[in-house]
């Protein structure tokens, strides 16, 4: 009676290892053989380190499926594998090891040792693929037809009764099946890997594993993207948005992923957004939450409620997000607020009207530049100038022969130049001219009529240089020098 020894873990991980590479090769599509095969090769290789060796070479030893021809067809020594290895790792190493091209790398927890060829040369000339005709690497024998097979060897053209078309390319080929299948496993095994960080807050591979989920969803075949879409969003509950938000916020490197997973959440994802951006008054490093939920129209809905009786810095917020979404719907509420009594709630307002068609507010715009608070004046003056509202021209001159707050009549002078027009240039220029007569008090300081010479400085068009020379000649100093510095500044930049 013969004595049975038992296996070492080594030779059990080794077939099974081989079986798993086999069944990617020979085999794609049996999942339960697979799965099993991983599942047992991975505790094994987490209860003690596993080392695989090529060895040499025997002619007509070797199986062309088993682990050790594989191993020398990929050219690889030495293979060495840690404990804590994950399964994705093992199920990457086993299918470049069934593949005749893939790329072998190493991973955390496996380290493989390619065997170093030497390419022979003759007379300092490299011989490649021992002269062949073509260097392109050669693909796996079974993943698709060759040229042969797509034409009529008799006539020479290309024979259509077999071919796919179509849709069918992408649902019946051979290749499409294993890259789907493939991607299958990939999702699934995110999708735990997800699960698992949300659950502990590990707010940080959440987002990076998130980010894959999402970059990896248009691969899944159409019938089977809903399905995984929706299993995403139940995993992304709202305590995993606020984490990834105050993530967002704490990190700006993470922003840009964090800015793409939630504007895939949706509706759910811009709730947390705006409970977090109502939290504080200042803006601050939430200004990334601006930018997300700018450009998500469909969440106006839930902004309207904070804009029309939120506290003051809710309205604010609430104010800039209808001017970034610029909803028409939003007009009328934000003309209402036009009355407030807290003068930033009002410069917010004017910001975010400005961003709708003048022709829907202009009459607001007007309201604004005739208001007695000087701050709501400076506002509307400079969303004229930003948004380049060149039918104010005129009221902006009308308003500077009566402005008494200096910072208003900078900002409106500054936004005359920013107009560009020929109503501007002229009024600007009479400006500059005029002195300030203490008999009328009309016309403008030596102080306001230099800012006027560097806001004309500042145009470019025809009749710029003319208007600058004649304030050289026709005024005093130090509006002349002002003027003459900014004729000659075009010519040093040219010379």
């Amino acid at each position: 009676m013969s004595a049975t020894w038992p296996i070492s873990p080594l030779e059990q991980f080794s077939q099974r290892f081989g079986d798993l590479v086999a069944l990617l090769r020979a085999d794609p599509t049996n999942d339960a053989a697979q799965d099993l095969a991983l599942e047992t090769c991975t505790a094994i290789a987490n209860s003690q380190p596993i080392r695989l060796e090529a060895g040499v070479e025997v002619v007509g030893e070797e199986q062309p499926l088993s682990l050790k021809s594989r191993l020398l067809a990929r050219q690889v020594d030495v293979i060495s594998i840690s404990p804590g290895v994950e399964e994705e790792e093992l199920l990457r190493l086993a299918r470049a090891l069934s593949h005749d091209t893939a790329a072998i790398v190493s991973s955390p927890h496996i380290n493989a040792q390619l065997i170093d060829t030497v390419v022979p040369s003759w007379n300092g000339l490299t011989l490649m693929d021992g002269g062949a005709e073509s260097f392109t690497p050669p693909r796996d024998g079974g993943d698709r037809r060759h040229g042969a097979d797509r034409r009529d060897l008799l006539r020479g053209v290309r024979y259509r009764g077999q071919e796919r078309r179509r849709a069918e390319r992408r649902v019946t080929g051979e290749r499409r099946l294993v890259l789907v299948k493939h991607v299958a496993t990939d999702v699934q095994k995110v999708h735990e890997r997800l699960g698992r960080a949300i659950k502990e807050s590990d707010w940080r591979t959440a987002l990076h594993l998130a980010s894959v989920q999402l970059q990896t969803l248009p691969a899944v075949p159409y019938e089977d993207r809903r399905r995984q879409s929706i299993l995403l969003k139940r995993l992304l509950t709202p305590a995993a948005y606020d984490g990834i938000v105050r993530l967002a916020l704490a990190d700006p490197v993470e922003a840009g992923r964090a800015a793409m997973v939630l504007r895939w959440g949706g509706l759910d994802a811009a709730e947390v957004m705006l409970k977090v951006l109502m939290e504080a008054e200042s803006v601050g490093p939430r200004r990334i939450l601006f930018e997300v939920l700018g450009g998500m129209p469909e969440i106006y809905p839930i902004v309207l409620p904070y804009l029309l009786g939120g506290a003051t810095h809710e309205v604010r917020h609430a104010a800039e997000l209808a001017g970034r979404l610029r909803n028409p719907a939003a007009i009328d509420p934000l003309k209402r607020r036009l009355s407030d009594q807290d003068e930033r709630v009002r410069a917010a307002v004017i910001q975010a009207l400005s961003e709708f068609p003048l022709g829907e507010v202009v009459e607001s715009m007007r309201i604004a530049l005739a208001s007695p608070s000087p701050s709501t004046r400076f506002a509307a003056v400079d969303a004229i100038g930003r948004r380049r509202a060149l039918g104010f021209a005129m009221p902006l001159l009308s308003l500077l022969d009566h402005e008494r707050d200096p910072h208003v009549w900078k900002a409106a002078v500054r936004s005359l130049a920013l107009l560009g027009t020929p109503d501007a240039l002229t009024g600007l220029a009479r400006l500059a001219l005029v002195k300030r007569s203490f008999l009328t008090g009309k016309g403008c300081s030596v102080e306001q009529r230099t800012d006027v010479v560097r806001a004309l400085a500042q145009i470019h068009g025809q009749g710029i240089r003319a208007t600058l020379e004649r304030i050289a000649r026709e005024t005093e100093e130090p509006v002349r020098s002002e003027a003459m510095r900014a004729l000659q500044e075009p010519m040093s930049a040219a010379g």
